[in-house]
């Protein structure tokens, strides 16, 4: 009984896809029409941008404040690639290419007399 059905199954979804596939596909829709051309004065060009002065350095007692603050923001960035990252490229490198960087030794150039 299971295998009839089986059977009833594929012979059902064979030819439901037969059938489609024997339909034609619509066809495309026309493509729109051309943008009406305007005739006329070219449009006015955008002003350019207005300047803006550059803000004021900051007073002395304002550098006093800010330069801790300075400092910790170049050890984090800088201490987080030299601590963190760098030693994992050195020894990508040196797994890479070996110890001597892959170029020869060669020896002192001889003196001339």
């Amino acid at each position: 009984m299971r295998a009839f059905l089986c059977i009833v199954l594929v012979v059902a979804l064979l030819g439901a896809g037969g059938g489609m596939a024997r339909g034609q596909a619509p066809p495309y829709p026309p493509y729109p029409p051309p943008p009406p051309r305007v005739y006329g004065p070219p449009p006015r060009p955008a002003p350019p941008p207005r300047a803006i002065a550059p803000p004021p350095p900051l007073s002395p007692a304002m550098r006093v404040i800010y330069a801790p603050f300075y400092a910790a923001g170049l050890v984090v960035r800088y201490g987080f690639y030299y601590l963190l990252v760098a030693p994992f490229e050195v020894f990508g490198r040196t797994a890479t290419y070996g110890a001597e960087g892959g170029v020869d030794s060669q020896p002192p150039p001889r003196e001339q007399r």
